[in-house]
């Protein structure tokens, strides 16, 4: 039996990719992925999200405003992404808290996360949800605030498995990158151990967090879809589960949370149009 895949959290509408970027889904579609979400950050790039998602029904879209991005961004920016919400089937993200940055302005950044929850809510869609270094901050505003019925999910997973235990009986989903299938990142191992097989998603964060690690791999290559693979391996070996029943959850988690996102017709077989 081949695994399939449903890759959770990816930028592909990312310009780093170019003109390769039908070459990089097609590459996807061959290693057994059905569908990608493609998560925008930022004003500038919500359009470009949308195009991609309505050329190729393989992409699912998500919208938001990263917390990098907060202290740049325009006035009107909540009215314009609730306004583009409301008008397509998008989720909400990638958003979230980052206060590794000392610079950045934690206050602005938890009001445009607590406004991108609230919006999911309202709208009753998914959220993918950034976090680094403020993990007792986010647990606060979630339980304040509530989570969208549709469902949530932590993008590439890097808290404690004390965290990941509290999310999780929130109702979030971890999402696992290729940061996962690093000999030397324990700490995500450690987390992974954690995580109930309904809570399991897998992703590649395409074009970043490129598998380093690998012999084979050449400084500043990007990151693709196709690498999901590398990270259900990983995840089986650290578990010490088969690949193919990890794949499965996954991709079965993957439908439940992003289902009303996709494309009607979305085969697995699309190829570069």
């Amino acid at each position: 039996m081949n695994s399939v895949y449903f890759d959770t959290h990816t930028h592909l509408h990312d310009k780093r990719f170019g003109p390769a970027l039908d070459a990089v889904i097609g590459r996807a579609l061959d290693a057994g992925l059905t569908h990608m979400v493609a998560c925008g950050t930022e004003e500038s790039d919500w359009p470009a999200v949308l195009a991609l998602a309505k050329r190729r029904p393989c992409v699912v879209p998500m919208l938001g405003l990263h917390p990098w991005f907060v202290q740049d961004a325009s006035p009107g920016w909540f009215e314009t992404l609730a306004r583009l919400a409301k008008d397509h089937p998008v989720g909400i993200g990638e958003c979230g808290l980052d206060f590794a940055v000392e610079s950045f302005d934690r206050e602005r950044q938890e009001d445009a996360f607590r406004w991108q929850l609230e919006l999911a809510r309202a709208l009753d869609r998914p959220l993918s949800i950034h976090c680094r270094k403020a993990w007792d901050r986010l647990l606060a505003l979630l339980r304040e605030t509530g989570l969208p019925e549709a469902g949530a999910a932590v993008h590439s997973f890097s808290g404690s498995p004390e965290m990941a235990m509290e999310l999780q009986h929130l109702g979030l989903h971890l999402s696992f990158s290729c940061s996962l299938a690093n000999p030397a990142n324990k700490r995500a191992a450690r987390a992974l151990q954690a995580v109930f097989l309904d809570r399991l998603l897998f992703e590649t964060d395409s074009p970043d967090i490129p598998p380093r690690h690998l012999p084979e791999y050449r400084e500043g290559r990007l990151n693709e879809p196709a690498n999901i693979r590398l990270v259900a391996e990983a995840a089986a070996r650290l578990r010490g589960s088969g690949e193919e029943v990890l794949a499965e959850s996954a991709y079965g988690n993957a439908r439940r949370l992003f289902g009303r996102l996709m494309a009607p017709a979305a085969p697995s077989g699309e190829r570069p149009g």
